[in-house]
């Protein structure tokens, strides 16, 4: 009898092998996610269980395009787990903290807590990645621009930071913004031009919805995922061809950005110092002044002796 339930229980080890890595032995579920997660991570799955309706609502609004499928979120709380969780064993850079699988509709995420020391909003990274998930849903078959998947995510997670001001500001002000058309297979990979990229990336798309419209981005999107022709859908969904379009968004580019070499120029700041120094002045001397009239009311409190 011995041999027999060896051998079931080398079985059983066996299948719990093959049935996949074990980040996820808990789980909740909501009407369009399933949250796989591990003992530690029970805040944070409580938050993504809440917040992940509101962003999927805002993102689906966005883009136009729903689907009924429920997508997976897997929260790992390790470098290792994080590795295994990837779907088909994918490999992964080290400095990765979540990445999208849009046709299995999983979202990996890194836990913060296997990062030592760090500072990752996994909200954030989550509304990121379920753009990508989105998008790539609404526009399967087809090949998606770079500045479109790059830019909406950004613009979903609201990855807009000083440093890409800075790095857009001085492109527009040199003249050095890269055409769009680059922008539509591929980024840079280096650093600086490759941060100009993201940045024009989300700077566009927040023109066509901002600006353009909405409706006009919910076209294009459509247009694109049935006929495929990025151009046409360009044409047809906004009413301009590319070229218009591009020299509409490079004045509305100049508008957004043109104000901040004023603010951060040296005169401007040495004027707002001044400014600083001159309330900082007066507000001292209005403490002064009432500190002495409380003192003046305290020596004639106390020189003043009623008559008994």
């Amino acid at each position: 009898m011995r041999k027999p339930v060896s051998a079931i229980i080398i079985f059983l080890l066996l299948l719990v092998t093959l049935a996949g890595p074990s980040f996820g032995e808990l789980r909740k579920e909501n009407s369009h996610f399933v949250i796989r997660y591990t003992a530690g991570d029970e805040g944070l799955a409580a938050e993504l269980e809440r917040e992940s309706r509101r962003i999927r609502e805002r993102v689906i609004a966005d883009i136009g395009v729903d689907f009924a499928e429920k997508t997976e979120i897997r929260l790992c709380p390790t470098l290792e787990t994080f590795r295994e969780a990837q779907p088909g064993g994918t490999s992964i850079p080290l400095w990765a903290v979540g990445i999208a699988y849009s046709p299995e509709n999983i979202i990996v995420l890194r836990s913060p807590r296997a990062v030592k020391g760090s500072r990752i909003d996994a909200v954030d990274v989550f509304a990121h990645e379920f753009s990508h998930i989105a998008l790539g849903r609404a526009l399967a078959g087809v090949t998606i621009p770079a500045w479109l998947n790059e830019g909406l995510a950004m613009y979903e997670a609201r990855e807009w930071t000083f440093s890409r001001i800075s790095v857009l500001t001085r492109a527009v002000l040199m003249d050095r913004l890269i055409p769009l058309r680059v922008l539509t297979l591929s980024f840079p990979e280096e650093q600086e031009p490759a941060e100009l990229a993201y940045a024009e990336g989300f700077m566009f798309v927040s023109f066509l919805i901002n600006k353009v419209g909405q409706e006009a981005f919910h076209g294009l999107i459509r247009d694109y995922a049935r006929y495929g022709d990025l151009e046409g859908a360009l044409r047809r969904g906004t009413g301009m061809n590319i070229a218009a379009l591009e020299e509409r968004w490079l004045v509305y580019l100049k508008l957004r950005v043109s104000w901040i070499p004023i603010i951060t120029s040296a005169s401007t700041l040495w004027f707002i110092a001044a400014l600083i120094f001159v309330y900082g002045y007066a507000r001292k001397k209005r403490q002064s002044k009432r500190r002495l009239k409380e003192m003046e009311m305290e020596e004639e409190s106390a020189c003043f002796h009623p008559l008994e």
